[in-house]
């Protein structure tokens, strides 16, 4: 656990893809073919909260159009939404870069291939308890809730735990 804690200190900033890590990777299409609404878990949306109080930025990278995701995820205020991302790893390099931010104080949760160009890059990798198999053998930690489940949440306490600043944000409400 201290090597975990170790990586996860370091951590300024989370990047986490949509399909099987927020959601549980199922889509809701209509007869028209349109994607009319998408399921989110409300636990990830107080992680929103929870990490943007504590300081830490949230960032989505999806390989998927949705325009479900981009409203979720902008009302929600993330602080960075991109959807339709064929290539995460050079999202990712563009971002660090323009942030000014080392790899090593990057998270990124992913759960399929297309993913792991893109967590080989950082400096503390997450996969849902769900994802692929490929995936899960490539990560620093892989979390006990499935996708849609509240995975997010589950990764922002970890971080705010291993950085000594979860007990402060959870006494805001005492």
């Amino acid at each position: 656990m201290t090597k975990l804690y170790d990586k996860a200190k370091k951590i300024k900033v989370i990047v986490t893809d949509v399909d099987g890590v927020l959601t549980d990777g199922s889509i809701f299409i209509n007869e028209d073919k349109i994607e009319p609404f998408g399921k989110f878990n409300i636990y990830d949306g107080m992680a929103i909260d929870i990490a943007h109080g504590s300081g830490l930025k949230l960032i989505v990278i999806s390989g998927r159009k949705s325009r479900a995701t981009e409203a979720r995820f902008n009302k929600l205020g993330i602080d960075e939404v991109y959807t339709g991302i064929e290539d995460k790893a050079k999202k990712l390099a563009e971002i660090a870069l323009r942030l000014e931010l080392d790899f090593l104080e990057l998270a990124y949760i992913g759960d399929d291939v297309i993913d792991l160009r893109a967590m080989a890059m950082v400096g503390f990798k997450v996969a849902p308890n769900n994802a692929i198999e490929a995936v899960k053998q490539r990560v620093d930690y892989i979390t006990t809730k499935n996708g849609g489940e509240g995975v997010l949440r589950e990764v922002v306490e970890l971080i705010l735990k291993s950085q000594d600043r979860f007990d402060e944000y959870i006494n805001r409400y005492l």
